[in-house]
């Protein structure tokens, strides 16, 4: 899942990025702004903090005017007179998704986005599920959970981190720099060489041809731009051509 954040805070955008959410944060001071960022297809949703920046009630009326379908998830403590429940019922009434009180819960905000983006594209639960040949693998994006054939694979902190950015945008290209700018977010100090991208998918595409020779497919090369894993939909179409 790829997300343009506005006014979040280090802590909500770590956590959401060690959820498997891969956040880019913006400074949009217009609805205008927003608007031209949040093309169809370039973001899953957009999350902005309207106590950080001047964006109200009315921020989403804006976006669907301009058959803008893009996920919109607000935050705010709530000022003046009117009621909480008021101002979230007027949040949604004009075109958002949800509205969280803040200081927002990041484990809240993850299942808030995890629950409007399943509502969008259909889906039931936060899981991806996919057959390469003989090898099964299921993603639990909640429980962070990764198995294949039934065996759970256990991998390291970054290791799992970067395999759940796979399956939370599956078909989705995603290059070593987003990669590194997801997984590493301490700062310049705290950020290695770009090949330890390279070291992390050899290392995940190991653990994953110890299941099975057939689940190193999950994670493909895209040569000159990056990684990415599949949607369930190739894994079957190209399992139908072979046989």
């Amino acid at each position: 899942m790829r997300v343009l954040a506005i006014g979040l805070d280090d802590v909500t955008v770590a956590f959401l990025r060690s959820s498997g959410i891969a956040i880019e944060m913006a400074n949009i001071s217009d609805v205008d702004e927003l608007k031209d960022w949040l093309v169809d297809g370039a973001y899953d949703a957009g999350v902005v903090d309207l106590d950080a920046c001047s964006f109200g009630a009315y921020a989403a009326r804006g976006l669907r005017t301009a058959k803008k379908s893009t996920t919109f998830i607000g935050i705010s403590k709530g000022a003046g007179e009117r009621k909480w429940s008021d101002q979230r019922a007027l949040f949604l009434e004009n075109g958002d998704d949800d509205l969280l009180h803040g200081p927002v819960n990041p484990r809240e905000l993850v299942a808030s986005l995890r629950a409007a983006t399943r509502r969008f594209s259909g889906s039931l639960v936060d899981i991806y599920e996919a057959q390469a040949g003989g090898a099964l693998l299921k993603i639990n994006l909640t429980t962070k959970s990764v198995v294949v054939n039934g065996g759970t694979i256990q991998l390291s902190g970054k290791e799992e981190a970067m395999v759940l950015l796979f399956a939370s945008s599956p078909g989705r290209v995603l290059s070593k720099e987003v990669l590194l700018t997801q997984l590493y977010t301490g700062g310049v100090d705290d950020e290695p060489e770009m090949k330890i991208i390279d070291v992390f998918i050899c290392k995940v595409r190991r653990k994953l041809e110890d299941c099975h020779p057939d689940a190193v497919r999950f994670i493909e090369t895209v040569w000159g731009r990056g990684y990415r894993m599949p949607t369930p939909a190739e894994f079957a179409a190209q399992d139908k051509k072979v046989a």
